[in-house]
């Protein structure tokens, strides 16, 4: 490194401080442009990994005086010891529990590195400040004593009960499951204080398993008052006015599900003279209801999506909007932005109408019935004028279809299950949800109609929300080429990889015993989708411009994209200053909504893996076929026919001691030389369900005494320890990732597990598009 060039950064820092300075702000007083540019990060970051800077906040530093202090997040463990883990350092930071400070787990925190080097962990710290704390609002379970009362965290890894003044119980009684919210965070020698703000329930309350996941990811009960109050003066006349399309004459329908509400999306389409197809994509216009600075636009930019449990719908939006003047309901007139598209025999899109208009559907269809009258012929006698309708959707869609696959779209088709419940909340059964003709020609139609829209918006010059899918990180694209190394199979190669090179691979799987877990290793493999106001374009879909402009009832950006599109059909091009205060807004709302998805994509997978486990339970000791899903240092994750996944824990593997290679991803025997793969066949035995915290436990075989499978719980219970939650996070993404995206523990190195060893995984959203 340039010692002149080190000195100057370490100056700069100095008089920054305490604030700390930014790599930015040393390239302006150096005067550092071009190629020089890079040189200058990469000294600044080898002054931080070799501690002579260390990190104040996000992005600022200063010199470090004495021992290496970097910012994390800390993450607590066991009772006796976590981790802190930072992108500043390649390895995380043991934290042993006298050294914890008051740190709770996910707190952002500045760590002192107070050994490096030897012992057991590579690098051992102390916690000397929190930045930010994470735990504002917590679940748990509250316990009434004479003076006062206290709450014990639901999150094992919350260790500290919280103190609660008998004044602000919310009359609870003990056992109450409850949302705290922290008034006072703990100092070291004094307990964290808070406040009952919502009693959940009690034991044996009917929904109370899904009212606690719902408080836990903070997801809300009912609507604010002002948005109550402002939702009964909506006016809910609808009379054509200029500026819009007048569409009401066209043969418009609906088609959703038998039980669905809110209906935003309906489509026309016409086969025209030269050939052509005109498709109409009616969407609601939630826009001319919903105005900046409303408070029903402010909940519902919090919000940020509708989320959907297994049991409910928590809604965007007010139902009198959601399920009424914004429901496009047959016969009645509705405002709707529209695009209306012409499209040739290729799939392209011609010219496109794009605008305010007022509709009136004509009929309301569902999935089955459209399957049904194209697929068996079985027509009500109120949908047969509506049939060369449907007919010349399906070609289109048809069309559409090949358009996407031939420049190299990526198309998923895993088998999907509804979780059946009675009236009293409890799992009756499983059903598997058949993707069939009447969906693909809704999904074609909006991918579409979406794809035009964005497109629209970024010829506009005005600044735009977009959905976009990065390129897979070319760890993960390693990570899939050793897992699937022993399969027979067009495997991407890592360098310029395009979506095409992942069809090929899931083609070529279709219909082998290998096709499922080919499919759920490249979904893992790929980036999550999310909104950004930067055009990076669509991988998934291979598209090089995507938005989502038809769900506005359910999805915030949908709302916004509707907005742009008045604003630029109002005023054209925004001045300079008009778009940079655009940009700042969409920017920061982009994010919101994408964290607000993440959110709502955990809630819904944990009721779903809540009722799963809960319909298990009857199942204990029963035998069951399965197949090899995942393999990790610590186990075999197995998965159902009906999609039910679980794990064979390693220590239930005893007819030999099994290692991990993580070479190949196999369990291999060491004495006997047998090999576990991904997607053997396996037979196993249900041994085990905790509903409480969504885990299965299978041992392998066939077990034939009840009390023999007890036993081995028994023996399995007292010598391992304690889960702490991880299973739940690496039943989802048993692939390790890189570091710059996983923000989690180090990659798994290939090492010989003993029984009872545990090693963690972290998690890894679903990805949507």
């Amino acid at each position: 490194m340039n010692l002149d060039r080190i000195h100057d950064i370490i100056q700069i820092c100095i008089d920054k401080s305490p604030v700390g300075a930014t790599v930015e702000d040393c390239a302006e007083i150096l005067h550092v442009t071009g190629s020089e540019l890079s040189v200058l990060f990469e000294t600044f970051d080898q002054m931080i990994r070799s501690g002579v800077l260390m990190r104040v906040e996000e992005g600022r530093y200063l010199p470090n005086k004495g021992q290496t202090q970097v910012t994390g997040i800390y993450k607590g463990y066991t009772s006796s010891f976590g981790f802190v883990i930072s992108e500043d350092l390649q390895d995380d930071v043991y934290v042993a529990e006298q050294n914890r400070y008051t740190a709770m787990n996910n707190d952002k925190v500045i760590v002192r590195v107070i050994q490096s080097g030897n012992g057991r962990h590579k690098q051992e710290g102390e916690v000397v400040t929190i930045v930010e704390r994470a735990n504002k609002n917590i679940v748990g379970t509250y316990d009434r004593q004479k003076n006062f009362g206290f709450v014990t965290p639901d999150d094992e890894r919350i260790r500290e009960d919280i103190f609660i003044p008998l004044d602000k119980t919310k009359d609870a009684r003990s056992g109450a499951r409850v949302l705290v919210t922290i008034t006072s965070w703990p100092e070291k020698n004094r307990k964290a204080e808070g406040e009952i703000t919502e009693i959940l329930g009690y034991t044996g309350d009917k929904d109370l398993d899904v009212k606690v996941i719902m408080a836990k990811h903070g997801l809300p009960f009912v609507f604010p008052k002002k948005v109550q109050e402002e939702t009964e003066n909506i006016n809910q006349l609808v009379a054509m006015e200029e500026g819009r399309f007048d569409y009401r004459g066209r043969q418009l329908i609906t088609i959703d599900g038998e039980d669905a509400k809110d209906l935003d999306d309906a489509i026309d389409v016409v086969r025209l003279a030269n050939g052509n197809f005109r498709l109409g994509v009616y969407i609601a216009d939630v826009s001319y209801y919903v105005k900046p600075g409303t408070a029903i636009d402010e909940e519902a930019y919090a919000r940020g999506t509708s989320v959907y449990l297994v049991d409910r719908v928590i809604p965007m939006l007010p139902a009198v909007l959601s399920n009424g003047i914004c429901s496009l309901n047959a016969g009645k007139d509705r405002y709707a932005m529209t695009c209306v598209m012409e499209i040739d025999k290729n799939g392209k899109v011609i010219h496109a109408d794009i605008g305010p208009a007022v509709i009136q559907v004509k009929r309301r269809c569902n999935y089955t019935e459209v399957r049904k009258a194209l697929a068996e012929g079985i027509v009500p006698d109120d949908l047969c004028s509506f049939m060369p309708m449907l007919r010349n959707l399906r070609d289109l869609s048809q069309i559409l279809k090949d358009m996407r696959i031939r420049r190299g779209a990526i198309d998923f088709d895993f088998p999907e299950y509804k979780i059946i419940l009675d009236t009293e909340g409890k799992p009756l059964r499983l059903e598997k949800r058949e993707r069939s003709i009447a969906e693909q020609m809704v999904e074609e139609s909006m991918l579409i109609a979406n794809e035009t829209v964005a497109v629209y918006l970024r010829n506009s010059e005005n600044p735009s929300v977009y959905r976009i899918h990065a390129v897979p990180e070319q760890e993960r694209i390693e990570t899939l080429r050793t897992v699937l190394a022993s399969f027979n199979l067009p495997i991407p190669q890592t360098d310029a990889i395009v979506p095409r090179d992942f069809q090929k691979l899931l083609d070529a799987a279709k219909g082998t015993e290998a096709e499922l877990v080919v499919q759920t290793i490249t979904l893992r493999s790929m980036q999550q989708a999310c909104y950004s106001t930067a055009n990076c374009g669509h991988f998934g879909l291979a598209s090089e411009c995507y938005t989502h402009f038809t769900s506005p009832i359910r999805r915030y950006p949908d709302l916004m994209v509707h907005r742009l599109i008045r604003k630029f059909q109002e005023r054209g091009k925004l001045t300079q200053k008009e778009a940079e205060q655009s940009l700042s807004y969409h920017t920061i709302a982009a994010n919101q909504a994408s964290t607000r998805e993440r959110v709502a994509v955990e809630a819904e997978r944990e009721t779903d893996d809540l009722k799963k486990a809960e319909y298990m339970v009857p199942f204990i000791g029963e035998p069951f076929d399965a197949h090899v899903s995942g393999i990790t240092p610590f186990g075999l994750f197995i998965s159902l026919e009906n999609g039910i996944e679980g794990l064979i824990h390693i220590s239930f593997l005893t007819d030999d001691t099994y290692e991990f290679n993580e070479a190949t991803y196999t369990m291999v025997g060491q004495q006997s030389g047998k090999i576990y793969h991904l997607g053997d066949p396996i037979r196993v035995t249900l041994a085990q369900v905790n509903v409480e915290k969504c885990e299965i436990d299978f041992v392998p075989g066939t077990i034939e005494s009840l009390a023999d499978l007890q036993q081995m719980m028994m023996n399995r219970t007292r010598s391992r320890q304690k889960r702490n939650g991880s299973y739940a996070d690496s039943k989802r993404n048993w692939m390790p990732a890189s570091k710059k995206s996983r923000k989690g523990k180090n990659t798994v190195k290939k090492k010989k597990i003993k029984k009872n060893k545990k090693i963690k995984n972290k998690k890894d959203g679903k990805k949507k598009r």
